[in-house]
C-alpha cells in the first residue's frame, strides 16, 4: 500500500490515503442525510393550528404546531414588568468569553396562549430538551444577556394536544418555541437538509474516486512487477563439449 502510494502522483497519493477516512465519514454523512430526512419528512406532517376550534378538532395526543400570542393573562394574579421575559434563556454578555465549563440557563414555564378564537395552556416538557429559537427581545442582566419572549409576542410552539379532561384546553409536552411560522421552520430546515445532501455526496465522489485511482494503481503495480519479472537477466546455458578422440 505504502509502495503503491509512493508510486502516485501527489494529488493520488493524497485520495489514496485520505480514502479509509472518507469512507466513514461518508458512511456517518449517509446516517446524517437519512436521519435529516426522516425528520424532515416527519415535520412536514405536523399541523400547524392558530385556532381553538381547529385545534379540538384534532385526536388527542396529536403532535401540532400552534401558533399565537403569549396572552396577558400569563401574569395574572402576578402582573409582570413591561419589559419581563416570560420565556428566555442565558447568553453570555457581548464581548465576555465563555468560562470553562460554563453552562447557561433556559427559562421556559408555562404560559398562556391566545389563538384566535380562545386561549391554550402552554405546557413544557420536563424530560425532554426545551429548544428556544429567533428570539426578539435582549435585556442585559450583568454577565448575561437574556433573550427571549414578552407578552404580545406572535410565537409558534410545537407539543401534543391534551384532552380536556379538566376543562382547561392545553398543549403538553411543548419542546420548543420560535418566532417563526411553520413555512419559515421548513425552509430552515429544508436548508439544513441540503447542506447534508451536499456534504453526502462531495463525500460519496470523493471516497468513490480514491477507490478507483487505488484499483488502478493496483493494477499498474502488478503489471509493472510482471514486467520486471520478465525482464529478469538469466545466465545462458553452457554446454560441455567432448573432447575429440585420439587417433
Amino acid at each position: 500500500m505504502i509502495k503503491i502510494i509512493r508510486n502516485s502522483g501527489w494529488l493520488t497519493g493524497t485520495l489514496i490515503f485520505f480514502m479509509p477516512v472518507l469512507l466513514i465519514f461518508f458512511l456517518t454523512s449517509q446516517m446524517g442525510y437519512s436521519q435529516v430526512n426522516g425528520k424532515f419528512k416527519e415535520y412536514q406532517q405536523i399541523p400547524e393550528i392558530t385556532a381553538l376550534s381547529a385545534l379540538r378538532e384534532q385526536p388527542a395526543k396529536t403532535v401540532v404546531m400552534l401558533r399565537g400570542q403569549i396572552a396577558a393573562e400569563t401574569c395574572q394574579p402576578t402582573p409582570c414588568a413591561a419589559d419581563d421575559l416570560i420565556v428566555y434563556r442565558e447568553r453570555p454578555a457581548e464581548g465576555r468569553e465563555v468560562r470553562y465549563q460554563e453552562e447557561f440557563g433556559v427559562f421556559f414555564p408555562a404560559f398562556v396562549m391566545a389563538l384566535s378564537d380562545g386561549n391554550v395552556m402552554i405546557v413544557p416538557s420536563t424530560d425532554r430538551e426545551l429548544i428556544i429559537q429567533q428570539e426578539p427581545h435582549a435585556v442585559p442582566n450583568g454577565d448575561y444577556l437574556l433573550t427571549g419572549f414578552q407578552v404580545g409576542d406572535t410565537v409558534t410552539v410545537q407539543g401534543e394536544w391534551s384532552a380536556e379532561s379538566s376543562g382547561v384546553p392545553a398543549l403538553i409536552d411543548v419542546t420548543g418555541i420560535t418566532c417563526g411560522d411553520k413555512q419559515t421552520l421548513m425552509r430552515d430546515w429544508e436548508s439544513a437538509f441540503q447542506k447534508v445532501s451536499w456534504a453526502r455526496d462531495v463525500l460519496g465522489v470523493l471516497t468513490g474516486l480514491g477507490i478507483i485511482l487505488l484499483i488502478i494503481q493496483l493494477r499498474r503495480s502488478r503489471r509493472d512487477n510482471h514486467n520486471e519479472e520478465t525482464e529478469e537477466w538469466h545466465p545462458p546455458t553452457t554446454t560441455t563439449k567432448a573432447p575429440p578422440a585420439s587417433p
